[in-house]
């Protein structure tokens, strides 16, 4: 894992949970501000740059 990020390819979005479509399970991914969907896989680096103690009130928990 490298120490430093690679802002040119960061992906922003905001994660979501969506059905599977091949077995319906839930998977969790971002979308981002275009609507691409990304899922996560183990390995993925993130940056949580909004925790959900700092979020309105709007926030789905």
């Amino acid at each position: 894992m490298r120490d430093t990020p690679d802002p040119a390819g960061a992906i922003e979005g905001v994660v979501v949970a969506r059905p599977c479509g091949c077995c319906g399970h839930h998977e969790i991914g971002i979308v981002t501000g275009s609507g691409e969907y990304i899922p996560l896989r183990p390995g993925m680096r993130v940056k949580i740059i909004d925790r959900p103690d700092q979020l309105g009130d709007d926030c789905v928990r």
